[in-house]
């Protein structure tokens, strides 16, 4: 596979493309967020958490589960097929998510008003021209964004996400300097035309692409149209329909969904911080390793499966990935705990000070969710999905008796739901894995080193930031030394625990460093 676009050292030049890209698309995206929270009031805020929950949910839908069929028949038309037969099944998903898009756009319109009565915050009298080009444009990005990856046509992707941001950026600054505050209509088109700018550049840049190839393939003649009727597109819907139960069963713990709960249920001051906390935890979820990589390493983890049908070297590898997870996920957690007052007055310009164990519950969340993700990929990789859809079923069900439990008890912990629904469904999904004979290990020394250190950061720097010299030091201040205690104590005692292990070293410098 020398000359492999899947092979070592295209995947390290993509790594390397994703990186690039995303980390200045990461810095975009969160200066997006905190000018947005401290340039809208509080119910205007609370407004805008409950619309791009909307959306977000419209996007799952639209997705129709086809974004694993992406990741499973791209890399086998790249390698196997020819630029024709990958184009028509590129463009065939799109012509079909586009539909859907354009039908759901439809049902909010018609709904609109049933919508209104349930987001009390959400104060747009008429249906919003500028709601269905989000819709549209997050679906079809999200597409082309999948498409890219599986691709490993990262350098192209890591530009046009650039654009995206940075256009939302440019737009805030404008809208605030024009008019010093952002009204609701205003934010939508904010985060809507950048991403309509984005997607047209995909199709061009796309098209491009698959004439290049063809061209190339005309040139040597090594693949042919042979197998006119790839791909099975029964085996596609097979596919699709199994991500898609789970997607659509794993909808409720999700923060879109989330956020329109806690808009129906709960006071506009916790709907206003509930919403800003999981617009930082996703902005944290996209840059984690497992989730940051997931598009790009599931494609040529399914390969290497594919080749060597070794379990227990897939097993490994997912142990490493949500193993990096944790290595960040737990010290954030730990700082969050410890000084979380500091760290959302900074960020917010004085807001939600009082919300902060809600910042430090989301980010639980996502610490046990993403071992969710890594499962999902190890199901794709053996050609077990099936298995999602009952795990998802199964962990539904325990969430609905919480969340009954939960309204009837105190209405804060609706917000604990999605921890409920993780934990079932990661005890589900290894069981099944074992009965199957598949040997899931979840190893507790993943455990032990990473949390035991970030159990001693946490009772350091807490201890710290209770002593008086606190209360006369700038907010600010306070937040960047807190955050640079944790660094320091968590790094040492992972050293004093051994949590990183030389081999794990060395297969990560495999990947990224060229030898």
């Amino acid at each position: 596979m020398a000359n492999s676009p899947y092979s070592k050292q295209n995947v390290r030049k993509g790594i390397l493309h994703y990186l690039l890209g995303r980390g200045l698309a990461g810095i975009a995206g969160f200066a997006t967020v905190i000018l947005l929270v401290r340039f809208m009031d509080v119910q205007t805020y609370a407004g805008f958490t409950a619309l791009t929950g909307l959306i977000a949910f419209s996007g799952i839908l639209t997705g129709l589960g086809l974004d694993r069929a992406i990741s499973r028949y791209v890399p086998e038309a790249r390698l196997e097929r020819s630029a024709k037969q990958l184009g028509h099944f590129i463009w065939r998903i799109t012509a079909i998510k586009l539909l859907a898009a354009l039908v759901f756009s439809g049902i909010f319109y018609f709904l609109w008003q049933p919508i209104l009565k349930l987001f009390s915050d959400v104060h747009l009298t008429h249906f919003p021209l500028s709601l269905a080009c989000f819709v549209i444009a997050e679906t079809l990005f999200q597409h082309f964004s999948a498409v890219f990856q599986a691709l490993l046509n990262q350098k192209a992707l890591a530009r046009i996400l650039i654009v995206q941001w940075a256009g939302r950026l440019i737009m805030i600054v404008w809208t605030v300097f024009t008019e010093k505050t952002i009204s609701l209509q205003e934010s939508i088109l904010i985060m809507a035309l950048p991403e309509m700018l984005g997607v047209l550049v995909f199709v061009l840049v796309l098209n491009h692409y698959l004439s290049q190839l063809n061209a190339l393939q005309q040139a040597d003649m090594t693949i042919k149209n042979k197998d006119k009727n790839w791909p099975d597109w029964n085996t596609i819907a097979v596919v699709a329909r199994h991500n898609y139960g789970f997607t659509l069963l794993a909808a409720p713990p999700q923060g879109y969904f989330m956020k329109m709960l806690a808009a129906i249920f709960l006071p506009t001051q916790m709907v206003a911080a509930y919403g800003f906390f999981l617009s930082i935890a996703e902005r944290i979820r996209q840059y984690i390793p497992l989730n940051f990589l997931y598009s790009l390493i599931e494609p040529v983890m399914i390969a290497n499966y594919l080749q060597n049908h070794s379990f227990s070297i897939l097993n490994q590898r997912c142990q490493l990935l949500y193993k990096s997870n944790l290595l960040l996920l737990i010290p954030l957690v730990a700082w969050i705990l410890a000084a979380g007052g500091y760290i959302v007055t900074s960020l917010t310009g004085g807001k939600f000070q009082e919300y902060s164990w809600l910042l430090a519950l989301v980010m639980l969340q996502l610490t046990v969710g993403s071992h969710v993700v890594l499962l999902q990929l190890i199901l794709n990789s053996v050609g077990a999905s099936q298995l999602l859809v009952k795990a998802g079923f199964y962990a539904l069900i325990v969430m609905a008796l919480y969340l009954l439990i939960a309204l009837n008890i105190h209405l804060h912990l609706l917000l604990a739901a999605p921890l409920v629904f993780s934990l079932v469904c990661n005890a589900y999904i290894i069981a099944a894995l074992n009965r199957d004979g598949y040997p899931y290990k979840l190893s507790t020394q993943l455990f032990i080193g990473t949390t035991a250190a970030g159990a001693m950061a946490l009772l350091l720097v807490y201890f710290a930031m209770q002593q008086p010299w606190t209360a006369s030091t700038n907010n600010n201040l306070l937040t960047l030394v807190s955050g640079v205690l944790i660094a320091l104590v968590y790094l040492a005692c992972l050293y004093f625990f051994k949590a990183i292990r030389a081999d794990e070293v060395y297969l990560v410098k495999s990947i990224l460093i060229k030898s």
